[in-house]
């Protein structure tokens, strides 16, 4: 959870993720910004993450719309056989 709209915490992901990858170096991190979009600053870089989340209708999007921000490069299993 990068931000959090009830008490308007923003969570330190860069740091978790660097904190986390120094144990694991192949652990993949994703960050739910569903909250944080249009509100503070989103750069998929500075966070370190390699997966996002985010929702539309929280910046205009109908309710159901969602998007899942891939790394560049990365490459996920299949989850359907």
């Amino acid at each position: 959870l990068h931000s959090n709209n009830e008490v308007g915490s923003v969570q330190p992901v860069r740091q978790i993720a660097d904190a986390v990858r120094a144990l694991r170096p192949s652990v993949l991190v994703h960050t739910d910004a569903a909250q944080s979009i249009g509100k503070v600053d989103v750069d998929t870089r500075a966070l370190g993450v390699d997966l996002l989340t985010l929702v539309g209708h929280k910046f205009g999007a109908p309710k159901g719309i969602a998007a899942l921000y891939i790394r560049s490069g990365l490459a996920l299993p299949r989850m359907i056989h």
